[in-house]
């Protein structure tokens, strides 16, 4: 298995992506987050900085409100997000993982802020970006 050593700090990128969304009224869930570098039980320092979630699953979790022009009724949107700075890729459980999230039809993108506001563009969130 390949790492590419992503040159943009995913942490911001993430941070940019929760605000963005946020403004559009979507309501956020943030699964990728790093766990506290000091054990509860003893306090001292610990090595383990994983995230203790399902290896592949997206960093974000956002379900959109009907876009402005949408048909009154319309369904919220869910759109899985798996954070990556430019030049970062997917390990071989986000890649099954997001494979899966698209033979489902459910929407997940792979990037930074640009590919999200691409992508809410796309969807008539927002404007002048497509």
């Amino acid at each position: 298995m390949t790492f590419l050593r992503p040159s943009c700090d995913e942490k911001k990128e993430q941070a940019e992506i929760v605000n963005l969304l946020t403004q559009v009224g979507a309501a956020v869930y943030v699964l990728g987050t790093r766990r506290a570098q000091y054990c509860g039980l003893c306090g001292g320092k610990t090595s383990d900085q994983g995230t203790r979630q399902t290896p592949g699953i997206g960093d974000l979790f956002a379900l959109l409100p009907p876009y402005p022009r949408a048909q009154p009724g319309t369904a919220w949107t869910p759109l899985w997000i798996e954070v990556k700075g430019k030049g970062g890729g997917l390990s071989a459980e986000q890649f099954t993982f997001k494979a899966r999230c698209d033979a489902a039809n459910l929407a997940h993108i792979v990037g930074g802020l640009d590919a999200v506001i691409t992508w809410l563009g796309r969807g008539g969130w927002i404007r002048g970006t497509v």
